[in-house]
This record gives C-alpha cells, sequence and structure tokens, in this order.
C-alpha cells in the first residue's frame, strides 16, 4: 500500500492517463503504414522519425502533460520495434521498406535499424523520465504487454529479455537507485543458492 502512496505522490492520475493513451496510440502508431497507404514496415512509421517530430513540439513548450505523452509513446515505440525484430522470418514483409528509394532494407539492415530504433526509443522514454516511479511505471506497462501479447504475437522470451536488457540499462544508467536494487537482489539470490550447497 505504501509503494501506491508513494506512486500517486509522485504520478497524478491524469499524468497517468495521459501516458497510457500514449502508450496504446505508440504501440499501434508503426502500423498505420498500411492506413497511411505505404507499405508494411516503412521507415515513416517504423522508426523515430513521429518520436522527434513530438519531442521537437515538447522542447518548444516543456508541458508537463505532454512529457508524460512523450514517454508513453515513446515506450511503445521501443516494444514494438523489439517485437518487429523476432519476425517469424526474414521475408518481404518483415523488411524495413525505405519508400522514397522504393527499396527494401535487408535482414542484416533492417536488425541494424531495428536495434538502433529501439535504444534511441528507449533512451528518450528512459531519459525524458524524473524519477524512479516514472521509470517502474512504463518498465512495468511494458512486461505487462509483452506477457499479455505473447500468445497473438507467438513470442515470449525473446522479447521479455530485449526488453528488459535495454531498459534495465538505461535505467541504471539514469538512476543509481535502480542499480542499487539490482545489485541488492543479487546478492539475495547469490546467497538463497549459497545456503543449498
Amino acid at each position: 500500500m505504501e509503494f501506491f502512496t508513494k506512486f500517486f505522490e509522485k504520478i497524478s492520475t491524469l499524468e497517468l492517463i495521459i501516458l497510457f493513451a500514449a502508450y496504446f496510440l505508440g504501440i499501434k502508431f508503426p502500423d498505420w503504414d498500411f492506413k497511411l497507404k505505404l507499405k508494411h514496415r516503412s521507415i515513416l512509421t517504423h522508426s523515430p522519425l513521429a518520436l522527434l517530430f513530438l519531442i521537437r513540439i515538447y522542447e518548444q513548450d516543456q508541458n508537463e502533460v505532454f512529457r508524460y505523452f512523450l514517454i508513453g509513446f515513446a515506450i511503445a515505440l521501443a516494444l514494438h520495434f523489439i517485437f518487429d525484430l523476432y519476425p517469424k522470418g526474414w521475408g518481404g514483409g518483415a523488411l524495413l521498406k525505405i519508400p522514397i528509394l522504393k527499396i527494401s532494407c535487408t535482414p542484416q539492415i533492417t536488425r541494424i535499424l531495428l536495434i538502433l530504433f529501439i535504444v534511441l526509443c528507449s533512451i528518450i522514454a528512459v531519459g525524458y523520465t524524473k524519477n524512479t516511479m516514472e521509470f517502474i511505471c512504463i518498465f512495468s506497462l511494458g512486461v505487462f504487454t509483452i506477457l499479455k501479447d505473447m500468445k497473438k504475437e507467438g513470442k515470449l522470451l525473446r522479447p521479455f529479455f530485449s526488453y528488459t536488457f535495454f531498459l534495465i540499462i538505461i535505467g541504471c544508467i539514469k538512476y543509481k537507485e535502480v542499480l542499487e536494487q539490482i545489485l541488492k537482489g543479487k546478492d539475495l539470490i547469490i546467497e538463497s543458492i549459497s545456503k543449498f550447497f
């Protein structure tokens, strides 16, 4: 109960609603390539271009509510790109398309670009958080989505470990408390294991 009290001291209900709305918009946004009559996995929607546009808007106004929108949208894009990093096969529909040049990227270039996009979106999402409660919120939202969508997506371990890896590394760099909690957890695990041997 104490956790939730602290949580709502740091994040208001309105900010949480904005974060969730942006998240649900961002998780679907890359697939708007269909609605925009672009080829699937067009680099126009399957990249951080829209996110960079949103950052430009935010930097002009510095609106606190819009900051939550930015965080939610960024973490959703990162998660969408993580799922795209593990297709059933590296055929035509899995490859990033560059509409101006009318070409498809190779599987290797697609993987490299998706990893760069994941890292950039994750850095932006965590970078715009102001405290560990906001970090815990976006981290938990992503984990929940991966678990919820594992049956639909047909994958769990690789997206889960990729998401956890990227977010924890970036979270540890930004927040000393995150690193301290991980080290405490590691020590508890080692202590528990050593009791059995």
